[in-house]
């Protein structure tokens, strides 16, 4: 027979047992209860910076709580993300990551790099892809690929801009530059809005940008595009040519996510993932993304896990290739 102290016990165990089980799923349904952190690892201005901007207030919408874009730039987008990495995993701070924080920096910086990527993170969605382009001061005297090139050959050591390294821009730069066999010197600037400051200013006549950037220099006269990294012309720039027709394989394409720490809940995941397609949908930012030249992509969290994981392969092959370890040194 129970001695009734340890019947009591255990009936007290039991209803704690009951109420805490019960506490986190409580807290998952609650969620959120206070503002959201996006955080950019890039300055502000970049791509990512944008995408994270025009999605906040969205996603706010939806969620009912602030999202708050909090930049936190360095190291090729590996300090903020670094940053999200070691968050709580609650839903409250969450990373609009890339190509070059989660796709290009395992390999280039596979020796420092301070996380895993699909160790530290689980993927929401892939937000929107996006290709690059090769810009020349509106002045500069090449006017198409053939002319840049021959004006490289015959003045090795010329400069070119950059929205950082370790980055597709960047990447894809090296890959041009060793396609096309010319000696030029980076000069990375901390975003893509730098790099058209610099273009403007006439502090560089060659540069490689985003293609939102890219499409904002252009529209206001401080470069003309000489050619895209996509797979076929794009409708903002039609008539750029792609590297392909231009006789060379080079297709690189930059993209930006929703990313959160590892062990965050499916439920809260699930939110963030239902909150980002529905910010995608929104006729505004439907329009801004036109404007940019940014495809919605929207995929679900299992797919974008595997997306990334291809990613990783991918531009460890193209670091490789373009020897970006060496030209870092």
């Amino acid at each position: 027979m129970l001695n009734w102290k340890h019947s009591l016990l255990g009936l007290a165990l039991a209803a704690t047992a009951l109420v805490t089980g019960n506490a986190p799923a409580q807290a998952q349904d609650d969620y959120p209860k206070r503002p959201i952190t996006l955080v950019v690892p890039w300055s502000p201005g970049g791509a990512a910076d944008i995408i994270a901007r025009l999605l906040a207030d969205p996603m706010s919408e939806t969620l009912g709580q602030p999202v708050v874009v909090e930049n936190r730039p360095g190291a090729g987008g590996t300090v903020g993300s670094a940053l999200v990495a070691n968050a709580d995993p609650d839903g409250y701070t969450i990373l609009m990551g890339n190509v070059a924080s989660q796709g290009i920096a395992a390999a280039f910086y596979k020796d420092t790099i301070p996380y895993d990527v699909l160790g530290d993170f689980t993927p929401v969605t892939q937000l929107i892809q996006q290709p690059s382009v090769l810009l020349v001061q509106n002045d500069f005297e090449a006017q198409t690929m053939d002319d840049l090139v021959t004006y490289l050959k015959d003045n090795p050591g010329e400069i070119y801009a950059t929205p950082g390294v370790g980055n597709s821009p960047y990447l894809t730069f090296e890959l041009i530059k060793n396609r096309f066999g010319v000696d030029m010197i980076n000069v990375p600037y901390d975003s893509g809005a730098e790099v058209n400051n610099a273009l403007a200013a006439k502090q560089v006549m060659i540069a490689i940008n985003n293609l939102p950037e890219a499409i904002t220099a252009t529209k206001n006269g401080a470069a003309r595009p000489i050619a895209v990294t996509a797979p076929e012309r794009n409708p903002l720039l039609p008539d750029v040519p792609t590297f392909k027709e231009l006789g060379q394989d080079i297709v690189a394409i930059s993209w930006q996510g929703l990313f959160v720490p590892a062990g965050t809940p499916d439920e809260i995941v699930t939110k963030l993932y239902d909150a980002a397609v529905q910010a995608l949908e929104d006729p505004d930012v439907v329009a801004r993304n036109a404007d940019l030249g940014s495809v919605p992509v929207g995929s679900s969290p299992a797919e974008f896990h595997d997306f990334v994981a291809s990613e990783l392969k991918n531009w460890a092959e193209m670091v490789a290739l373009a020897a970006a370890t060496e030209a870092r040194k």
